[in-house]
C-alpha cells in the first residue's frame, strides 16, 4: 500500500491503524521505526483526549500532503536540470566561440596529449576541498588496475574529497573491476550511473577538464571560468545525487561482501551477464547471489529488491 510514498512495513502499519484503530503508547510498534516514519510523513498524529495513543490521519489529508511533499521535490529536481542546462548552453557558446577564434583567458584548447594528461594531475594537485570526474565507456587504453588515478600524499593528507562517477557501460570492460577496487583503496568513493555525457575533471570550483569528443582523443578543454565551472559542477553533482554507490560494503549489514557487490551492480541496471563478467564470475553465481538478496530483502523481484535496499538505506 501506498508504494513511493511510505515503506513496505510503514504502509502495512498505516493500513492497520486505519482499518482496527489507535495504538496505544505501550504497543510494541509505538516505537518501532515504521510508526517514526508514520510520524514524520504525517500520517500519525498524537491523540491525548481519551488518554495518548497514536491515531491515524485521514487518508485523504495523510496521502494529499504526502503526494505535494514529492511533486514539490520533483519540482525542485526540475529546477536544477533546466539551472544546469543554461550553465552548459553558455559552456557551448564559450567553446565554440573559443575553437573558432583560437584564445581565450578563460578557456583553452588542448590537442597535446601530454599536456592534457599533465594538466589532470596539476588540478588534482590544486584541489583544496574537492577533486570529483566523470568516467565513461571509452578508453584510450584497456583499464586495469594500474590504470586508477593514483594521487600525491599531499593531496588526501589534506583532506580532499575524492568522487567519481562510472558510466554503467565502463564496468563491463575487462580489468574495471580492478580499477574500481584499486581507486576505492586510494581513497575514492564512487557511484555509477546509467550514462554519462562526457569525460570530466573539476577541481574545487575554479577549473575542469572536458574532451572535445566521446573518447578523449581529439583533446580536450581547459575551463577556467567560474561561472561555466559552476555550471559543470552543477551537472556532477545533479549526478551524483542520483547514481547508485558501489564498493561500501559495511552500512549492509547480514550480506557478504560477494552479494553487497551484486546489489551494487543490481541497482545500476546492469543483466545478469554485464554483472558477472565484471565480477569476474558466472552468472549461474550471480542468478544465486540475487537469490540471497531476494531472501534478505524478503522481496519477490528485482525491482522490489533494489526499492527495500535503498528504503533501508543500503544503497543511499
Amino acid at each position: 500500500m501506498l508504494e513511493g510514498l511510505l515503506s513496505a512495513g510503514a504502509g502495512a502499519l498505516y493500513d492497520a491503524m486505519v482499518r482496527s484503530g489507535p495504538v496505544s503508547l505501550d504497543d510494541p510498534r509505538a516505537a518501532g521505526p515504521e510508526m517514526r516514519e508514520l510520524i514524520d510523513g504525517g500520517f500519525v498524529r498524537r491523540d491525548h483526549r481519551d488518554g495518548p495513543v497514536l491515531a491515524p490521519m485521514e487518508p485523504i489529508r495523510a496521502v494529499d500532503h504526502a503526494i505535494l511533499g514529492a511533486q514539490q521535490r520533483l519540482v525542485e529536481q526540475q529546477r536544477q536540470i533546466v539551472a544546469a542546462r543554461h550553465q552548459l548552453d553558455l559552456l557551448q557558446a564559450v567553446y565554440r566561440t573559443t575553437y573558432s577564434a583560437g584564445s581565450d583567458a578563460a578557456v583553452e584548447v588542448l590537442t597535446d596529449p601530454q599536456r592534457i594528461g599533465a594538466l589532470s594531475l596539476e588540478l588534482c594537485l590544486s584541489a583544496k576541498t574537492d577533486f570529483v570526474t566523470f568516467t565513461t565507456r571509452h578508453f584510450k587504453r584497456k583499464p586495469d588496475a594500474n590504470t586508477a588515478m593514483s594521487l600525491p600524499a599531499a593531496v588526501t593528507e589534506r583532506g580532499v574529497r575524492l568522487r567519481n562517477v562510472y558510466e554503467r557501460a565502463a564496468l563491463e570492460f575487462e580489468g574495471a573491476k580492478g580499477v574500481v577496487e584499486a581507486s576505492i583503496a586510494g581513497g575514492w568513493t564512487m557511484r555509477v550511473a546509467p550514462e554519462l555525457p562526457m569525460k570530466m575533471v573539476i577541481a574545487d570550483q575554479h577549473s575542469a577538464l572536458v574532451p572535445l569528443d566521446p573518447s578523449g582523443m581529439e583533446g580536450a578543454v581547459f575551463v577556467c571560468s567560474p561561472t561555466i565551472v559552476a555550471g559543470l559542477r552543477m551537472l556532477f553533482e545533479l549526478v551524483w545525487s542520483q547514481a547508485v554507490p558501489i564498493g561500501d560494503d559495511g552500512r549492509r549489514h547480514g550480506l557478504t561482501p560477494a552479494q553487497a557487490k551484486v546489489l551494487d551492480l543490481l541497482a545500476t541496471g546492469m543483466t545478469d551477464g554485464a554483472i558477472a563478467r565484471h565480477l569476474e564470475v558466472s552468472e549461474r553465481t550471480v542468478r544465486r547471489h540475487v537469490q540471497g538478496l531476494l531472501d534478505a530483502l524478503q522481496a519477490d523481484n528485482r525491482v522490489a529488491a533494489v526499492y527495500a535496499a535503498t528504503r533501508r538505506g543500503w544503497l543511499a
